[in-house]
Formats: C-alpha cells, structure tokens, sequence
C-alpha cells in the first residue's frame, strides 16, 4: 500500500510541475547598465543597437563622429547612431552662430548637458555642430599626415626612387586651414629621369554645415621635365559638400584664380613667363570600403589661356590600408596634364601627360 501511495505521488509531481513552472516569470533580458553621472576614468558611448563602448571621444565634425577604443581602436559612426555620450574628459560643444560651450558632455536621447566652470548649460543635440576634446588650446585643432615611399638599386645601373606626401590641417569650428605637400624624385646613373613637386596652401570658412566659401588657396608646382620651372596659382571660390557622412565624403568647389608661370626653357624670342587669369573647379571623394580600407580620389582642373598651357588638372586616387595603430600601407595612382605644353628652345614639346603609381607607409596624427 506504501509503495501505492509513493507512485501516486511521484506521478502528481511530474503532471504538476509544468504548471508550476509556467507560473514563474519569463527570465529577462540581460541589459548593460549605463554609467552613473559623469564618468571618471573613461568616455562612455551607447550607438542605437544598445550596444556601449568605453573609450575615448576624437571629435566630431559634419556628423562624423569618432571614438577610440583600446581593443577596437578608431571607431567611425554617423552621429545619429550615437545614442548617449558621458564624457570623463572636457569638450567643446560648436554651434553655428553662436560661441561653443565647454565642460563634460552627458547626451541621453535629444537632451545635452554640459556641465563646465560656468555652471551647467542644456540644449538639444541638433543644434551641436561639432565636438573638438579639449579646452580651447592651439593643439586640440590640428591634425596631420606623414607617406614616404622609396626604392634603391645598386649593380649594373643605380637608381634611387623616392616620393613624399605630408600635409596638416587646422580645424575649428567654421574654420578650415589646410598645407598639403607631394612630390617625387627618380635618378638613374646620377641623373633625374623624374623630379617633381606640388605645394598646397587653403582656407575655407564654412557658411552653413554643407557651403563653405574658399576664402584663399594658393598652389606652387613645380615639374622640369614638364618645362615648368615654376608656376604660382592664386585663387579664391565657394565649395559644398555634396554628401557627408561616416562612411562617405564628397565635396566639389570652384572659382576665379590668377595663374604665373616661369617655363624652364623656350624657343628664342618667346618670353620665359607668362600670366593668365583662369577658372578653378575640383572635387574630392572619400569612401570606406571596409573597417581597415579606405578609397579616395581627388581631382583639379584649371582652365587658362593658351599661353599658359590652356587646360591643366591634377588626380590622385588610391587606397588606405590599415596596418597598426595609426600606421597604414598606401596605394596612389597620380595624374597631371597639361593640354598645350610650352615648346623647349630646341623645339622639342613636352608630352601632355605624366602618371605614376606611388606606394609608401603611411602614418596619421
């Protein structure tokens, strides 16, 4: 009878236990909890899947939004996929029209807080125009590049191969100042067979978070092999930003400018100078194939008169492969042209168009 009830038992313990278990409640879903305040030791960052990340900020400008992890490294988003920032550091929040407010940053959903010397200041994250980490010191602005490449032979022939690119940029908040630099030398045998080099100095005031107006750019060239012992081109114009967001950039300009230029040799009785006024358009495009592969491609045209070579332009297209840390490996293909180039004194013309494809390491900061 014993043995009865214990079966009995055991079979009302199985029948029930679903039940039973049904009654509990469902286990919820594990949630990151966010940072109490403002953070102490790191920047803390939540993007619209949930997901958070600690780290540091970089800075944001046009809704290209820039964060540092230690394992992950520089991160790129659109600045609408950033849900909610806490920074441990002090920023520069820039507005357009109005002076940037500077504190540490909390933004949850639309609402900013920025809490700094002056007490706490509040607004909505749309009117934020960029973030500059930083109090309001020279070097927070600047930013910079560095690309050499290079090849020695030694034997039957010697020849040296060298190229260099470097350039820096200025950047505030309506501001944009920028030095780029490239050029490339090849000597076989102790004798130039290349030898060429292009300087480039430009402001650009931003009006709006797309137009911007070139205030001044000034580019020296020089290449002798194109018979161009030096030419200065001065000129000024209005530039917009066609598409601007984390993964893509594309911006065209254009203007009047004032062009000189001294020729390295002409036929007798033709002046070495000449001087023209001409039209300036350009266009640069960046695209991030991959989280480690960028694609770029650069292009400017000036159009002269026909002493002064009557068309000209200048491409540079490539890519930037990721290496290490703020090292990378560079791929360019660079094009110049010139339509009409000046005749040598022995009557020998130029040819119109110069490639070469670059490769060189490349390093960022």
């Amino acid at each position: 009878m014993f043995r009865i009830g214990i079966a009995v038992l055991v079979c009302a313990i199985c029948v029930l236990s679903p039940s039973i278990a049904g009654t509990q409640e469902a286990p919820q879903a594990w949630q990151p909890v966010a940072p109490d305040g403002l953070p102490e030791d790191y920047d803390w960052i939540r993007l619209a899947s949930g997901e958070w990340l600690k780290g540091e900020v970089v800075a944001m400008f046009d809704d290209d939004f820039e964060f540092e992890s230690d394992e992950l490294g520089v991160l790129k988003f659109d600045f609408d996929d950033v849900q909610e920032i806490r920074t441990a550091r002090v920023v520069q929040v820039g507005f357009q029209g109005r002076d940037p407010v500077v504190g540490r940053l909390t933004m949850v959903g639309g609402t900013v807080r920025v809490v700094g010397d002056g007490g706490e200041v509040e607004f909505d994250r749309a009117e934020i125009l960029s973030l500059i980490v930083g109090k309001p010191r020279e070097r927070n602005y600047w930013s910079g590049h560095i690309n050499l490449g290079g090849n020695i032979r030694r034997g039957n022939t010697e020849q040296i191969d060298y190229t260099a690119r470097f350039g820096t940029m200025r950047r505030t908040i309506n501001n944009r100042m920028a030095f780029d630099y490239v050029g490339s030398i090849t000597r076989i045998n102790s004798e130039d067979t290349s030898n060429n080099h292009r300087a480039n100095v430009g402001w650009d005031r931003f009006v709006s978070r797309r137009l911007f107006v070139n205030v001044a750019s000034v580019e020296w060239y020089r290449d002798r092999f194109q018979n161009i012992a030096d030419r200065w081109t001065v000129g000024a114009g209005l530039g917009y930003e066609i598409i601007d967001t984390s993964r893509t950039s594309w911006s065209v300009d254009g203007g009047p400018a004032w062009q000189s230029t001294a020729w390295d040799s002409v036929e007798i009785g033709d002046d070495d100078t000449s001087s023209s006024l001409a039209l300036h358009i350009g266009t640069d495009f960046d695209f991030e194939v991959t989280d480690s592969i960028d694609f770029y491609a650069s292009y400017d045209a000036l159009f002269a008169d026909q002493e002064s070579g009557t068309y000209s332009h200048h491409v540079d297209t490539g890519l930037e492969i990721d290496l290490v840390g703020e090292l990378d490996f560079n791929i360019a293909w660079i094009w110049d042209r010139i339509r009409d180039p000046r005749p040598l004194e022995d009557g020998t013309v130029p040819e119109q168009d110069d490639t070469r494809l670059v490769f060189g390491l490349g390093w960022n900061f």
